[in-house]
């Protein structure tokens, strides 16, 4: 609230806030509940903490010092992290050209003697004559001194290194600390020893693969330590596959970022300027991510999408009948190294537990056609940069949706709104920390009347949620609502833009008296309770739902799946056809487009008898 410093309203509880920066780290923002619904206690709570808030600072400054370093732990899970992401690239890559295994099998020992060298060394070193004097008193062969000097030479000489900068300064600041030649230097040791590791599984990876071939007794060509699978140049992949250095190892996860990066619609810049409306929402880029990331996940450790075939997709498909329907909700869903064998598991798991239905596995046909239609955007997308790429029509794991577009969507019967208006935020709950428990209090907030305003205008959750103050006028004696681009947010498209009118029984029960309130007390919401913490992309109609629409939901009877508030509007148009409202004056409430729109097929169903 603007006349009490740093307070501010959530609901009817008042909050206490201040973003804290700092040089040592990102910007904290710290949101502490005052615990009351009176403004003068909160005015004088929130003045106690403003006054401790330079305190405070110089503990976190001090703590902050203090912890910055990393850890060994922290070393440690970057180095293990940063171990198999080297392997499945190795192997992957040597996989794809077994019939260069005696080449491999010689650079797979030669790095594995490079790295043992810098873990002994500590670090960097030149080589010298004394030390090919040692390795011969050793009993080295020459060939073998020969392809360690080869490697140590390239990184002199030419900068070629197999340990890349960028891979550590990725893994840095994925850990949450800023990446410094201090850092650098502490995760380059603990690499060492895990490289070492990596080039010795993949040896043994190798000669699994070539059995029953001996390698041991193979005389490696000295060439062959030039071929490796890392950053120093590997002609005989390149020359077969023909693909641009860039998209070598590039997974789908990474090609979905490249597509978002270089596609304009896709830019993240454009979606809170002046272009806005020619971007795609934050909704669309998180299916174009998830699809990816579900793709990546069906495939072995390493491999890039340019080598992805149909073989692969069909693999991917035979997942989607077995995952959850929910699969993706969880943060324990999202993570990549879960691959979907494993969520399988966890899900056949699920059901001999009785965590989950039987019925509740298996992806719907639109969820599906919708994922497959963003990974033939993100194939496409990599085929216009990479010739090699194998063809792939992703149409033929579509399936058409067998059914009348108007039943496509479920509509609220009269019965569940009477359900839904007989809960306790409407009919008396047992106050402000317990709205769904029955009681004598009726309190007005966007609980009370975002799904009011949804029932009685059809209108969206995100147009009803992100209204500002100004959005609600009055002229002639009548009450309505301006649905339009604002800085709370946009709106679908042209058509959406209208003005709706307040229902008279949304008067009576006090909505054109909140709103009055709402202005006395200085705010510019409709609803500021919904607005989103932090640096959350989410809108203020997914705070709704998080926030209460995930609780309700239970409470209606016979409620089905694909019933969420966006039926109300489909009850909506229904009732207005019912009640031979012209179709030009249901497009106008709703905000649909003109004649052939989806107000005259997809929303109405077939006239009530």
């Amino acid at each position: 609230m603007a006349s009490i410093q740093h307070v501010y309203r959530r609901g009817h509880i008042f909050w206490w806030r201040r973003v804290y920066y700092s040089s040592h780290t990102k910007p904290i923002d710290v949101r502490l509940s005052l615990g009351t619904p009176d403004r003068l206690q909160a005015r004088n709570r929130g003045a106690v903490l403003t006054a401790s808030y330079d305190r405070v600072v110089t503990m976190l400054n001090e703590k902050i010092r203090e912890g910055r370093g990393l850890t060994e732990r922290a070393l440690q899970a970057i180095a293990k992290a940063m171990y198999g992401e080297r392997l499945a690239e190795v192997c992957t890559e040597q996989r794809a050209t077994p019939y260069d295994a005696e080449y491999h099998s010689a650079t797979n020992r030669a790095f594995i003697d490079y790295f043992q060298r810098l873990t002994s060394l500590g670090g960097h070193m030149s080589f010298l004559p004394e030390e090919k004097k040692k390795l011969e008193a050793e009993g080295w062969p020459n060939q073998r001194i020969a392809d360690l000097q080869t490697i140590i030479a390239l990184r002199e000489t030419k900068g070629v290194s197999p340990i890349r900068r960028e891979e550590i300064d990725r893994h840095i600041a994925a850990a949450g600390f800023e990446v410094d030649d201090r850092w650098r230097w502490a995760v380059e040791l603990a690499l060492y020893p895990a490289y070492r590791d990596v080039y010795a599984d993949a040896e043994q990876q190798l000669r699994s693969l070539v059995h029953p071939v001996d390698m041991a007794v193979s005389s490696p060509r000295s060439s062959a330590v030039l071929a490796p699978a890392n950053d120093i140049a590997a002609p005989a992949v390149v020359a077969v596959s023909n693909v641009p250095d860039d998209w070598m190892r590039c997974g789908p996860i990474e090609a979905a970022e490249r597509m978002i990066a270089e596609t304009p619609r896709l830019l993240d810049h454009r979606r809170d300027g002046k272009r806005a409306k020619d971007s795609v929402g934050e909704q669309t880029l998180r299916q174009i991510r998830w699809a990816a990331t579900l793709l990546q996940k069906s495939l072995a450790p390493g491999t890039p999408l340019w080598k992805v075939t149909k073989a692969d997709i069909l693999t991917l498909d035979g997942y989607f009948d077995k995952l959850p329907i929910h699969y993706g909700k969880s943060p324990r869903d999202r993570v990549p190294e879960q691959t979907l064998a494993e969520a399988v598991k966890l899900a056949v798991e699920d059901v001999a537990s009785g965590k989950l239905q039987a019925d509740e596995i298996g992806f719907s046909t639109g969820t599906t056609n919708k994922h497959f239609n963003k990974l033939a955007q993100i194939h496409t997308f990599m085929r216009s940069h990479v010739d090699a790429a194998p063809v792939i029509d992703f149409a033929l794991f579509t399936t058409e949706i067998d059914e009348n577009e108007r039943e496509a969507r479920k509509r609220y019967t009269r019965e569940q709104g009477e359900a839904i208006f007989k809960l306790a935020p409407w009919t008396g709950c047992a106050g402000t920390r317990d709205r769904l428990k029955p009681g004598n209090s009726v309190i007005h907030d966007g609980l009370f009347f975002v799904l009011l305003l949804v029932w009685y205008t059809g209108a969206r959750r995100e147009e009803l949620c992100k209204l500002m103050l100004e959005d609600v006028e009055e002229r002639h004696g009548i009450h309505y609502l301006l649905i339009r681009e604002t800085e709370t947010g946009r709106i679908k498209n042209r058509s959406a833009r209208r003005v709706v009118v307040v229902a008279d029984e949304l008067v009576r029960l006090g909505f054109v008296s909140y709103v009055d309130a709402m202005r006395a007390a200085g705010e510019r919401l409709l609803f500021p309770e919904l607005v989103p913490g932090g640096t959350t992309k989410r809108k203020l109609g997914d705070v709704f739902y998080k926030m209460w629409w995930i609780y309700i939901a239970p409470m209606i009877p016979d409620l089905k799946r694909g019933q969420a508030m966006h039926a109300a509007r489909h009850m909506v148009s229904d009732e207005l056809k019912d009640q031979e409202v012209f179709l030009e004056f249901r497009n106008d409430h709703l905000g649909h487009r003109g004649k052939g729109g989806e107000g005259e097929t997809r929303y109405p169903s077939a006239a009530s008898l």
